[in-house]
């Protein structure tokens, strides 16, 4: 059994995650979890392949512009795939400080 403390800070953070997330707390509710988003990697390999080609191609062309433009891209799409690619959602967090009584 739960004191009458413990009661009201669950109401509390019910009723906060119905005004912050409707639709997950609906979800909670009826026990439904909401989809996950689609995975969104498969850009950032198709631009990698083809950065790692104008690489090769420079390479068999001995062309320093294309083996630095190939590299560069490449480079500059690892990074992109580490930032901007998760494969899962992340959950961002308030850091919000509960407001005194």
């Amino acid at each position: 059994m739960l004191s009458q403390y413990d009661r009201q800070q669950l109401e509390m953070i019910a009723s906060r995650l119905r005004m912050d997330d409707p639709d997950l707390a609906k979800a909670l509710r009826d026990g439904k979890p909401r989809p996950n988003p689609p995975n969104r990697r498969w850009p950032f390999v198709l631009l990698g392949v083809l950065a790692g080609l104008v690489f090769v191609a420079g390479v068999l062309v001995a062309s320093f512009v294309f083996m630095f433009a190939g590299a560069l891209a490449m480079s500059l799409i690892v990074v992109s795939y580490r930032k901007f690619g998760r494969k899962a959602p992340r959950v961002q967090v308030s850091r919000r400080r509960p407001q005194p009584y």
